[in-house]
């Protein structure tokens, strides 16, 4: 699974993660389209990109897992966190939506359409309704630091989802940096577990280093799954050759579970 943020419009790399030999989910971030944004449409690079992963960009739509027990929903692509669509046009060209209620429901059609009950979501950015200070899995840590950076649009579809007895068994996601602007230095929470859902943030920037011998590593974060359920957490570095270097399991900080009900004439 891919959480986006391949690149500024870089088909080259989205064209290197399509031609990964292996099954694959991929959402993109707010990066993949940043040019789509400041001209409200969709550029020839997004397009080219969206052709390029063809099915494997999982927006609004699910890719069954069936060895593992779990479908996989695709949330909003190229979400740049916060209140606002940021351009409801380039959503409406290409997906024909414009409203954040109306992403929320095409995420609750595709997990109603998924073959099993319990799902993982993939997103760029989380949910609101995880903490607004800056330590927050998605809280805010830039500009006027403080205040809950999540998608809206994807809280009010995680409850809408749970009225159907649909379980989701994860939410992974990534956009917020673990390394906070405000305070300088300080990491965010990344792995939350809230009720039956653990909602994981990948965002490790750089997500590529070199270790003290020089070699470059690729961070990853690994989860295993048994019919429905993550067994296991993990967080991986791994080598160009594909040798693990590091492995370091992960357990999920538990939050309250009793969320808010969204009241949706409040929507913007």
């Amino acid at each position: 699974m891919f959480v986006g943020d391949l690149g500024d419009e870089d088909v080259d790399m989205v064209t290197r993660i399509a031609d990964l030999p292996i099954p694959k989910a991929v959402i993109l971030g707010n990066h993949d389209a940043w040019q789509s944004f400041a001209k409200k449409e969709s550029t020839p690079n997004l397009n080219e990109s969206l052709d390029v992963l063809g099915d494997d960009h999982i927006a609004y739509t699910v890719r069954e897992v069936p060895a593992a027990g779990i479908s996989i929903v695709g949330a909003r692509p190229f979400s740049w966190g916060g209140q606002s669509l940021r351009s409801p046009e380039l959503y409406d060209e290409i997906y024909g939506v414009h409203t954040m209620r109306q992403s929320a429901a095409a995420i609750v059609d595709a997990a109603r359409n998924a073959q099993h009950r319990d799902i993982v979501i993939l997103a760029h950015n989380g949910p609101t309704g995880l903490g607004s200070e800056t330590d927050d899995i998605y809280g805010k840590d830039f500009g006027k630091p403080g205040g809950d950076w999540g998608d809206y649009d994807l809280e009010l579809a995680l409850q809408r989802i749970a009225g159907f007895g649909i379980r989701v068994r994860a939410v992974i996601a990534g956009h917020m940096h673990h390394k906070l602007l405000h305070p300088r230095g300080a990491e965010r929470k990344r792995f939350i577990q809230r009720g039956d859902t653990t909602f994981i943030n990948c965002a490790v920037v750089p997500r590529v280093e070199r270790d003290k011998d020089g070699k470059e590593l690729s961070y990853f974060v690994r989860t295993r799954w048994l019919e429905g359920e993550c067994t296991a957490i993990e967080e991986v570095w791994v080598d160009t050759h594909g040798g693990e270097h590091s492995s370091t399991p992960v357990t999920a900080e538990s939050i309250d579970d009793v969320v808010e009900t969204i009241d949706e004439v409040d929507e913007q």
